[in-house]
């Protein structure tokens, strides 16, 4: 159909206002202006309606926990397959028999238990959960769950949050994999959760540094913003560029970041972290509150983590099945706490409006049978957990049974025969979906051609 002139006229409109958002809220950063001093200045040349577009992140931001080397089969105890909580079967590898509870309100089924993080969720806000992918056993580098069409969403993530201007786009942990898509950022690597926190902190800025005192850290960058001023080459095209990113790391020599990001025991009291706490589980809380603090100082817009990686076939044997969920839930709902008690400085909102978490792994491990808990799942499937701002349908797409019967999804949320590429298709889409924000146009790069109505909520809704 051929757009009318005022169709195209409105579009290039929009186009221009994303624009004018856009490019100055990226030289306000470069120059060290604070966000809402943008945004005064928006409002006052172009309109309260402009001015309240850019104090809204377009995307969200995210967290991505990838679970290796049967790590994924602890979070079956927070999210298990409902049929198989719901039989309270005691030989079944779910540790709390006759305990299993439905959420009210959620698109589909969802049961929950006893050591269930964030059950105090409303329903719009639940967890949408799918089996999807394949089993992948024994590796930290999952594909089946991570891979659509191609392209990584850890790496998809980046693409779309490009939108929204930060110091560091991607941040991954250890050794875990965003993959590549087209028109991603290049990742920036750390060992582990405590060295995000070395990122942000500048040597100049530390005590006995050049710039230590924060009167000298200020005459230097007004100094430096006065040169490119008077230097004619600073507005040349073929200048700009670098002149504006010096800028900015002007503006970051005379700042020690890393103080403000540093965990503190306020922190870990509030993720429940203490001596008896597991180290694969401290790793995870690590990274969370790290997170928290610089989605909320506009440092980066996503972090991918490792989590477990500790194949627990004998936890039912061992007793750790009684010890370590407790641990994992107190660090989950300790960052749900986190962000939602913090406040973006960039829109002066709650953070946890602003967070999409995914949870993938190798394998879950079999639902049915607890005794040395086997790597191996009906119909060698796979599940992808998402919390999804409030952008998805919650509850389960797709269900393995009390017998063993798998059934996959279609775009519509219907049952159909499992296919692991097809439900993995669909999952991702929907969570490429919730990091838009329910922009399915700045998906349809990734999607080609997938759609999913019966779990992406409409844009007016």
């Amino acid at each position: 159909m051929t757009k009318s002139p005022s169709s195209k006229r409105d579009e290039q409109h929009e186009l221009t206002r994303r624009a004018l958002i856009k490019w100055t809220v990226a030289a306000g950063a470069a120059l060290g202006v604070s966000r809402s001093k943008v945004f005064d200045i928006l409002e006052r040349s172009a309109g309260k309606g402009v001015a309240f577009a850019a104090s809204t992140n377009p995307t969200m931001r995210s967290v991505h926990l990838v679970a290796g080397n049967g790590g994924l089969a602890w979070f079956t105890q927070f999210w298990p397959q409902v049929d198989v909580a719901m039989a309270a079967n005691p030989n079944f590898s779910w540790n709390y028999p006759g305990q299993a509870t439905l959420v009210a309100g959620t698109a589909k089924p969802l049961a929950i238990g006893p050591q269930t993080p964030w059950a105090n969720l409303p329903a719009a806000r639940q967890l949408t959960a799918f089996t999807c992918g394949r089993n992948e056993t024994h590796t930290n580098t999952p594909t089946s769950t991570t891979s659509l069409n191609g392209a990584n969403i850890h790496a998809i993530a980046s693409v779309l949050q490009a939108q929204t201007p930060t110091v560091i786009p991607i941040i991954a942990v250890g050794d875990v994999d965003i993959g590549t898509a087209a028109g991603a950022s290049q990742p920036t690597q750390v060992g582990n959760g405590d060295q995000i926190v070395g990122l942000f902190n500048s040597a100049a800025s530390r005590v006995g540094g050049l710039l230590s005192n924060s009167s000298d850290a200020a005459l230097y960058k007004a100094q430096y913003d006065a040169f490119t001023q008077l230097n004619r080459a600073s507005n040349r095209s073929t200048q700009k560029g670098s002149y504006t990113t010096s800028s900015s790391a002007a503006q970051f020599l005379g700042t020690n970041l890393a103080a403000k990001l540093a965990i503190t025991q306020a922190d870990r009291d509030l993720y429940g972290l203490d001596g008896a706490t597991r180290g694969n589980v401290q790793d995870i809380a690590k990274t969370l509150i790290i997170a928290v603090k610089a989605f909320a100082m506009g440092l980066t817009n996503a972090v991918v983590l490792p989590a477990m990686r500790d194949d627990p076939h004998g936890a039912f044997d061992d007793g750790s099945i009684n010890t370590v969920p407790p641990q994992l839930k107190k660090v989950f709902d300790g960052f749900m706490t986190h962000m939602t008690n913090t406040v973006d400085t960039a829109t002066s909102k709650s953070l946890v409006d602003d967070v999409v978490v995914t949870i993938s792994g190798d394998t879950t491990k079999d639902p049915l049978d607890r005794s040395g808990w086997p790597d191996g799942t009906p119909n060698n499937t796979n599940h992808l957990y998402v919390l999804g701002g409030g952008h998805l349908k919650t509850g389960w797409f797709g269900s393995t049974d009390r017998n063993g019967t798998t059934q996959g999804f279609d775009g519509n949320g219907a049952p159909v025969a499992y296919s692991s590429n097809d439900t993995a298709k669909i999952a991702l889409a929907s969570v490429a979906y919730a990091i838009a924000k329910r922009d399915d146009r700045l998906i349809s790069a990734f999607a080609n051609g997938v759609s999913a109505p019966g779990i992406f909520l409409p844009k007016d809704q």
